[in-house]
């Protein structure tokens, strides 16, 4: 006997509460339904349903074989369905990306891959150099003031105010330095590039132009969500892109210095090698896109 077309009539005999209503469902006689559930129960030496004139209602044992059957049956009805469907965004993505902007685009990235079921994403993040054109990674996401790279294609994605900040608690101990030469009375956090092992310089801007110091920073970490962190902490103050900080400081919960000598916005940008673009891909970056276009904004410092 065919276990999966009787299974397949049990549920719908269950569903339907009688045989005709089964029968109307799948396009046969009422007698041939109760032909194939009495051969099935006989094979098997059990009753599914109690018979009577008035009603059909199942047994304990139809009870147990239908919650056993319901899920695999609706799930084989749904795939049968989808057979000859287009299989819509398919394909692996490769992408490397700023850790500080991980909240972004992992937000973004959750509604587009329950979208595409067919679509895989693989996401790194971490602050190293990526080799866009040795075929490891299709995209890469990055916060810098400019691409001076022109062998890769750049998209400016928004941008991103370099702002300076501390805790109201670390100020409230240390005070708030007016000039960038105050900084000299703080613990600062340092941030060293991982590929090139260079230290970030806080920058900022003076009459007499842009001014870069080296610090003696108090600690030093290879990310700027690692410094961000420890900004938090109240452990010291770091200068950083304004990514992922405008609920903390609209909450009050870091502060921003020295704003009037801040210096000119970096951004986020979208890196690709050239080449053709392909449907997977494609969907990804427009996704980032739009993930960026829909950020909260953070104030610029005043020019």
């Amino acid at each position: 006997m065919d276990t999966l077309r009787a299974a397949v009539v049990v549920l719908q005999v269950a569903e339907a509460r009688s045989f005709a209503g089964a029968a109307r469902l799948l396009g046969v006689t009422p007698a041939a339904v109760a032909r194939l559930v009495g051969r099935f129960e006989a094979a098997h030496g059990a009753r599914l349903f109690r018979r009577s004139t008035r009603a059909l209602s199942l047994t304990p044992d139809g009870e147990r074989f239908l919650a056993e059957v319901r899920g695999p049956a609706l799930a084989l009805a749904a795939a049968a369905s989808r057979i000859g469907a287009p299989v819509g965004i398919a394909g692996t993505v490769r992408v490397t990306a700023a850790a500080s902007l991980a909240p972004t685009l992992l937000g973004a990235l959750a509604s587009l891959l329950e979208r595409h079921p067919a679509l895989r994403v693989e996401l790194s993040f971490d602050d190293h150099y990526a080799d866009l054109g040795g075929g490891r990674w299709d995209l890469a996401v990055r916060v810098a003031p400019r691409i001076a790279d022109a062998s890769i294609l750049a998209r400016r994605l928004t941008p991103l105010p370099l702002l300076t900040f501390a805790t109201p608690a670390y100020l409230a101990r240390h005070g708030v330095p007016q000039t960038p030469d105050d900084l000299l009375y703080h613990r600062l956090i340092g941030v060293r590039f991982p590929a090139t092992g260079r230290m970030m310089p806080w920058l900022f801007r003076t009459p007499g132009g842009m001014r870069r110091l080296q610090p003696d920073f108090a600690l030093i970490v290879d990310g700027a969500a690692a410094a961000r962190t420890a900004t938090i902490l109240g452990i010291a103050m770091s200068q950083a892109g304004s990514e992922d900080t405008a609920a903390l400081l609209a909450s009050g919960g870091l502060l921003t210095v020295l704003d009037a000598h801040a210096p000119p916005p970096w951004a986020v940008w979208m890196l690709r090698a050239p080449g053709p673009v392909g449907s997977a891909l494609a969907a990804v970056m427009e996704t980032f896109v739009a993930a960026f276009r829909e950020l909260p904004s953070v104030r610029s410092p005043p020019d």
